[in-house]
């Protein structure tokens, strides 16, 4: 569904534009009723995405996700809150999100489903970027090796792609689109020049990206 103003062949690049432009952003404003707060996340494996949130985000029964920018396009998700303990298997999502940004703000936590999308004047079907990650299974496995034993080339990477240099790079993310580093004030982005979904050539397919 759009507002109109899209010819079916304008609208193919949409899900893929509005996706990638999701992968950049760890941080947005999150209307919850009357109310809007600043909140950062992460993508889960399963693509929905992890916030530290209150009990006030909780209970809310109408949430959206703002994630505005000068130079990108604005992208809205309306999203639904659930709420889990950081307790078992449910820990990881909290210690992920934890790996991005350190000490969390709020005292509870939550797994935003993305239930719709509006991306360019195009309204999108939540599922075009709640995606599960097909590298999961070897990401922190390739995170570990890159920050270990290729450090100075992800430096190097960044410097040449964003023209910055960082004091402590720490790869924190890898998913089919690129490489989310942990900076010393934020999380930046590097993204592919081409997806990488294989598991199997993953480790070869990144090494070769920031050998460049």
């Amino acid at each position: 569904m759009t507002d109109g103003h899209y010819r079916d062949d304008e609208l193919a690049h949409y899900p893929e534009a509005a996706l990638l432009a999701l992968r950049r952003w760890t941080r947005g404003d999150l209307r919850h009723d009357a109310l809007t707060t600043p909140i950062q996340f992460a993508a889960a494996p399963d693509g929905r995405l992890i916030a530290a949130v209150s009990a006030d985000m909780l209970a809310a029964a109408d949430c959206a996700l703002s994630i505005p920018d000068e130079t990108e396009p604005q992208l809205e998700l309306s999203v639904t809150l659930f709420g889990f303990e950081a307790i078992g298997g449910a820990e990881s999502n909290s210690d992920r999100w934890k790996i991005y940004h350190g000490t969390p703000p709020h005292g509870k936590w939550a797994l935003l489903d993305i239930d719709m999308a509006r991306f360019q004047g195009a309204i999108l079907d939540g599922d075009c970027l709640q995606q599960a990650n097909p590298l999961a299974g070897v990401e922190p496995r390739l995170c570990g090796l890159l920050n270990r034993e290729h450090s100075d080339k992800v430096n190097a990477t960044l410097q040449s792609t964003l023209g910055m240099k960082a004091e402590d790079p720490r790869v924190v993310g890898l998913d089919p689109l690129g490489l989310d580093i942990r900076n010393r004030f934020d999380i930046v982005r590097l993204e592919f020049p081409e997806p990488i979904t294989d598991p199997a050539h993953a480790e070869q397919a990144v090494l070769a990206f920031i050998a460049q």
